[in-house]
């Protein structure tokens, strides 16, 4: 393949997921690898070409795992930033003191750093788009270690190649050279004569990832199938759309079936769940299971079989612990997911202070709240009248009064709900929806310098909705404190 092949491949995977902008500002995550250093030099030289507007910036994490040849790496990647005229963007953590002190192997805790690390670049340079260069045969073996794993459906389904960088971001995480294989990638870095890196834990048997490569892979061409990456991929490809099609059933299924849905309560309609299809109650529980707690965490489809035997249980008040972790009790025609250790009394809703725009634990809730500051236009003006998602909620910015802050509600403290004639006592609102009295005790209350604004998640105050005139929103997510684990790549 040539170079203009290959920008043409690059400028067509970018208009088919509709992220060839005329402006957009970017983050490309550099290693100095072949892969990444050829992605880098493919969106600016891309950029140039088609008169585009980005903005590109370069971002390098360190880990601290390889001394002066991680350093040297940095060196590289920021040189390389300067020789394109790019702006640099670099962080250093130590994985391994993360490991010792919180647990985990040194390949997750790395990866997750590096995608928070990534994330923060965006937030920082005003980007909506991180680039990353993982390729067709990180996939496959991404694939066959899941494999080996004892994954499902959703696991076979590989790298996804576009995503939301977390899941309650709007940045997104993209992979550009998901469809490159390696091969074509270092060819392209040869021909056009530019400098790469070498990481030598890609070579180290300390590592999964590296077994799978440097031995797993080339037993299997040798003594099964020479073009076994092709095969894992076609597997992969069918896995994901057949994936996609369920994931879609079960969200219908479970919108209808959920008598209640609060940050780490959920509660499902047993007996209209019997009534599906195996495979989709498989795919509502584990839907249950990821909004309780974040995540999937290690939910294996045995998990997902447990929660299905006691759904088949004639009998009331039996449960199962799950990854998470996370409750599933069974209380007559009622399913209810809950983390472990919810039904104990939560600390004191102390008042904690909202950083506006970021992320803020909240750790008497087991939440995190995060907000963005968005420009308003018509179009998501119009998403955001018809969000249905009670996690989610945006406020005129230009009508509240900084600094936010997240307390328990007071005695006396009034609002105005959403819809009804006038302003109220918090307390009567809780009467009115029928709150039971130990979900009120830990229920949340954001406000401003005027009161509450929003009681979380269920109503926000009159005041600070968005309106047609609205040109600066605030965008509100609640999330659990536990995040999904990125992709294993």
């Amino acid at each position: 393949m040539n170079w203009d092949t290959f920008l043409n491949q690059l400028q067509t995977w970018l208009e088919s997921r509709k992220l060839l902008s005329d402006a957009a500002s970017w983050v490309v995550g550099v290693s100095g690898g072949p892969d990444s250093t050829l992605l880098l030099h493919a969106m600016n030289a891309l950029c140039e070409r088609e008169g585009l507007a980005w903005k590109l910036h370069v971002a390098h994490f360190h880990h601290g795992l390889r001394g002066a040849e991680a350093d040297a790496d940095a060196e590289f990647v920021a040189e390389a930033a300067r020789a394109l005229g790019l702006p640099f963007h670099a962080e250093r953590a130590d994985v391994q003191a993360v490991v010792a002190r919180d647990g985990g192997t040194t390949e997750e805790v790395a990866r997750g750093r590096r995608y928070e690390f990534l994330e923060r670049v965006a937030l920082k340079t005003g980007s909506e788009i991180v680039a990353v260069a993982h390729h067709a045969d990180d996939n496959a073996e991404t694939v066959l270690h899941r494999i080996c794993r004892g994954t499902g459906l959703r696991g076979l389904a590989g790298i996804p190649d576009v995503r939301p960088i977390q899941p309650d971001s709007h940045i997104l995480l993209v992979r550009p050279l998901l469809g490159q294989r390696r091969a074509t990638i270092e060819e392209l870095c040869a021909a056009r004569g530019l400098e790469t890196r070498s990481d030598s834990t890609n070579c180290s048997p300390e590592f999964t990832r590296s077994r799978i490569r440097h031995r797993v892979m080339p037993l299997l061409a040798a003594e099964l199938n020479p073009n076994v990456a092709e095969a894992l991929l076609r597997l992969a490809e069918h896995a994901r759309l057949l994936g996609t099609y369920l994931e879609d059933a079960a969200a219908r299924t479970f919108d209808s079936l959920a008598i209640s849905q609060r940050p780490g309560f959920i509660v499902l309609n047993t007996r209209a769940l019997l009534s599906k299809q195996r495979i989709i109650q498989a795919e509502v529980v584990r839907r249950a299971v990821c909004l309780t707690v974040g995540g999937e965490q290690d939910l294996s489809f045995g998990h997902i079989e447990s929660v299905l035997r006691l759904m088949d249980d004639p009998a009331s008040g039996k449960e199962v612990h799950l990854p998470g972790p996370v409750v599933v009790r069974k209380q007559y025609d009622r399913l209810e997911f809950r983390p472990l250790g919810d039904e104990e009394s939560l600390a004191e809703i102390g008042t904690v202070y909202i950083a506006c725009p970021g992320r803020t634990p909240l750790p008497a809730l087991r939440l995190t709240l995060v907000t963005e500051i968005c420009t308003v236009n018509p179009t998501l003006f119009e998403a955001v009248c018809h969000n249905k998602n009670r996690l989610e909620e945006w406020l005129d910015y230009e009508r509240i009064q900084p600094p936010l802050l997240v307390r328990g509600r007071r005695e006396g403290d009034r609002f105005h709900p959403l819809g009804t004639p006038g302003r109220k006592t918090i307390s009567d609102f809780f009467g009115e929806q029928k709150i039971d009295p130990q979900v009120r005790a830990r229920t949340g209350i954001l406000c401003d310098q005027q009161g509450p604004l929003w009681v979380m998640p269920l109503r926000i105050d009159e005041r600070a909705k968005l309106s047609v005139t609205t040109r600066k929103a605030l965008r509100l997510v609640l999330t659990t404190c536990t995040p999904r684990p990125p992709d294993s790549a």
